[in-house]
């Protein structure tokens, strides 16, 4: 769901890096699910991709045990 929505709006990890005071690895990181934002992240992350928390953790946790 992020790498799609980052196509579907023009979003570029290095712009979102920048908005989320994070590093581009990190961002890479959180898309290919090696790790998962904290709750505050999740939050402005949200708000900065115009999407609802429920569907990132949703997206974040698909696949896991």
């Amino acid at each position: 769901m992020l790498k799609e929505v980052f196509k579907s709006k023009g979003i570029k990890q290095k712009w979102l890096a920048e908005k989320m005071g994070v590093s581009e690895v990190t961002i890479s990181n959180w898309v290919t699910k090696k790790s998962s934002p904290s709750k505050k992240h999740l939050e402005k992350l949200g708000n900065l991709l115009g999407v609802s928390i429920n569907d990132i953790t949703i997206e974040l946790t698909e696949g896991s045990v």
